[in-house]
């Protein structure tokens, strides 16, 4: 069974536990954390808006210019790597023989610079950035490409993300799923062990 995961909030730590590197009034920036209290983020979970819109609307309440997106994530991820890898990660990791990651927007969201410097990105084979590709999760083809990648059948790859909506794309080329629930992270990683073991 290959592990297929997500890299943002699932491998490293959501821009909302890493809000206290921004300056000004956050509050309303709680995401899953409280769901409730956060309209775009409802709008995204609809699938109204994408994950890139999403912190595109928030980037521009702090940033100007036509692209505010890569400061935004500058400021709060550019920091030591033991501040934004999850450490229960980089453990179970250790467990893992040839994780990969497939992620939407690393290029995207994150200099040359922050990935040559995040040890932990070289533990993954592949490490598959769509920002270089014509198709994006949760659309099937990005799964497609991910298979290609990963020279595997659907059924022998477990896929883990922490939006609802990318493990339906998963779901519709034949791969297991597990959701990575940011808000219960023991829990999280206990149910990939666990289907990883049955698999």
């Amino acid at each position: 069974m290959r592990l297929l995961l997500d890299l943002g909030a699932v491998v490293i730590k959501t821009p909302f536990e890493m809000l206290h590197h921004l300056d000004g009034e956050t509050s309303s920036w709680t995401g899953p954390f409280d769901p409730g209290a956060d309209p775009e983020w409802q709008a995204l979970q609809r699938q109204e808006i994408t994950e890139r819109q999403y912190w595109e609307n928030r980037a521009r309440e702090f940033f100007d210019g036509s692209d505010p997106m890569p400061e935004l994530f500058r400021v709060l991820l550019d920091h030591p790597e033991e501040d934004v890898v999850r450490p229960e990660m980089a453990a179970f990791l250790d467990e893992v023989q040839r994780p990969a990651v497939l992620t939407n927007d690393m290029s995207r969201f994150h200099t040359p610079e922050w990935t040559d410097r995040m040890t932990v990105l070289r533990r993954f084979d592949p490490l598959i950035d769509l920002s270089h590709e014509a198709y994006l999760k949760p659309d099937p083809r990005a799964f497609q490409i991910a298979l290609e990648r990963l020279d595997s059948e659907a059924g022998q790859v477990l896929f883990v993300d922490d939006q609802p909506h990318n493990l339906t794309g998963a779901l519709s080329v034949g791969m297991r799923t597990v959701w990575f629930n940011v808000t219960d992270v023991p829990g999280s990683i206990e149910r990939i062990r666990k289907d990883l073991r049955d698999g």
